[in-house]
This record gives C-alpha cells, structure tokens and sequence, in this order.
C-alpha cells in the first residue's frame, strides 16, 4: 500500500524558523521555542490555531513516533494561545491521546476557550493530522496579574510573616 495518500501539500504551510505575522500578537510564553511547541495560525478572543511539525529531536524510537510530550506541550501552547495573556498558567490538565504521531507529521490544534470573565479558565483543544483527531483535552489555566514567581515570592514573605508574628505572640 503506498504511503502518497498521507501526502500533504507544503503550500501555504508557515514553519516555525520562519517569520511568523501573528508571533507579535500573542502576549503569553514569548520566549518558547516554536519548533517544540508550533506555532500560531489563527488568533482571535478566547480562540487560537497552532501547527507542531514534527522534527527527528521528537522521535522516541526508531520507526519514527514522536514523544507524546511535545504533543503535550504544543496543546498546553495552543490552550495559553487561546487565553492569550501575558501571565497565564496551566494548573491541571484532563487529556487523551487518540493516536501516534510520526516523523513528518503535522498536528493541527484548534483550542477553545471558556470562561472570559474569570481568572481560572478552562481550554478545551483538539489535535488532528490530516483531518483525524489524535488528541483531545481540557487544561484548566490561572491568569495572574504578574509572573508567578513574583506572586509566589510575595506569598512566602506574607506567610513567614504571620509565622513571626505568631512565633512573637506566643
């Protein structure tokens, strides 16, 4: 059986070394590495498209299966993408994984976002490569108002200071 019926056309494909228009519109994880994680095709309010192209660093064995953890990651992405906010983080995910993804495959991820008004969201995203979904999950995401390890300093130092005061009362 001849493998030319997978065969996708390289036209009109962005890849991630490439300069990217929508890169300056997005707020959330600049300094991630595209060719990991994909990249943006389409953003629009609680709405975002991203493309993986699978690369040899992602392959886990020898016939060529990409590691399901950069197709984690590049779900995670499109899920932060959908939010799209400077200081947004995943705190829980509920995934599946509905097929294998090899060398040269491209994964197309549509996320979805609810929950506008609220600083947790849920995203749900959706993974295909030639039109047959391979993944599906819901990732659960804070949006904070600086970066985390800012607010996490500044819950340490509130913490240490009721135990001091609670050290000195007694």
């Amino acid at each position: 059986m001849s493998d030319d019926i997978f065969e996708e056309s390289t036209d009109n494909i962005i890849l991630p070394e490439d300069e990217n228009p929508l890169r300056n519109e997005i707020k959330t994880s600049t300094a991630i590495k595209l060719n990991f994680s994909g990249v943006a095709t389409e953003l629009k309010k609680s709405h975002a498209k991203t493309k993986l192209f699978t690369i040899e660093d992602m392959v886990c064995d020898d016939d060529g299966l990409i590691h399901s953890g950069f197709v984690f990651s590049a779900a995670n992405y499109a899920a932060l993408a959908s939010i799209n906010e400077q200081y947004c983080v995943t705190i829980n995910a509920r995934i599946n994984f509905l097929g294998a993804i090899r060398l040269g495959d491209v994964v197309e991820f549509e996320a979805q976002a609810y929950f506008d008004d609220s600083r947790k969201r849920d995203a749900r995203v959706i993974g295909k490569v030639r039109d047959i979904k391979v993944f599906e999950g819901t990732f659960s995401l804070v949006v904070l108002e600086e970066h985390i390890f800012l607010a996490q300093q500044k819950n340490i130092q509130k913490e240490a200071a009721i135990r001091r005061a609670k050290d000195k009362a007694q």
